[in-house]
């Protein structure tokens, strides 16, 4: 019987050790599932920093953008304003003018001139003028008012500008700002 109860006694303390293995292994896979976890988190977590950073960054930088386009715009104003302080001036000089009588060969000399050097700003602007007399008549650039009966070599053609349209030439296109008010033949 104590044959017996060695063999016994081993497979016992084989069992047991089997079971104490198994317990470590399971412990060690919990180790390094817990590890890898733990890895996993800190990426996340560094990602997720990241992405805030991105965020607030790209935030910041529409902000900026946004302000800059203001100030650009703002500097363009103001600019066109500065222009067009001169042809204050000139009306000015005009209605002293014609306060103290001159000639009214002279206040027409003086309007002519008001009114070129505003074309000459406007042009500076990149604004250009519609004057579409004797031209065919193009929906894009003209508003037709009426038409008028005209010989057949002339149909569809601009007969007269009741209002000159205008044009700003943008760097990439042109953008019409007012259509020129038409007759045209038919």
């Amino acid at each position: 019987m104590k044959e017996k109860d060695v063999l016994n006694n081993e497979e016992m303390n084989l069992e047991n050790q089997e079971e104490i293995n198994m317990d470590v292994q399971e412990e060690n896979i919990k180790d390094e599932i817990q590890k890898h976890l733990d890895e996993l988190k800190n990426q996340n977590d560094q990602l997720n920093d990241k992405y805030l950073r991105l965020c607030a960054e790209f935030d910041n930088y529409k902000k900026r953008t946004n302000k800059e386009k203001l100030n650009l715009i703002d500097t363009a104003n103001m600019q066109l304003i500065i222009d067009l302080l001169p042809i204050i001036d000139d009306i000015e000089r005009g209605l002293e003018a014609i306060e103290k009588n001159q000639t009214l060969d002279a206040i027409s000399q003086a309007y002519k001139l008001i009114y070129q050097k505003f074309l000459n700003i406007l042009k500076k602007y990149g604004v250009e003028e519609i004057n579409p007399i004797n031209e065919p008549f193009d929906i894009e650039l003209h508003e037709a008012i009426s038409t008028i009966e005209g010989p057949e070599e002339k149909k569809n053609t601009v007969a007269d500008v009741l209002m000159k349209g205008y044009k700003l030439n943008l760097q990439d296109r042109p953008v019409v700002l007012r259509y020129a008010k038409v007759v045209v033949y038919q």
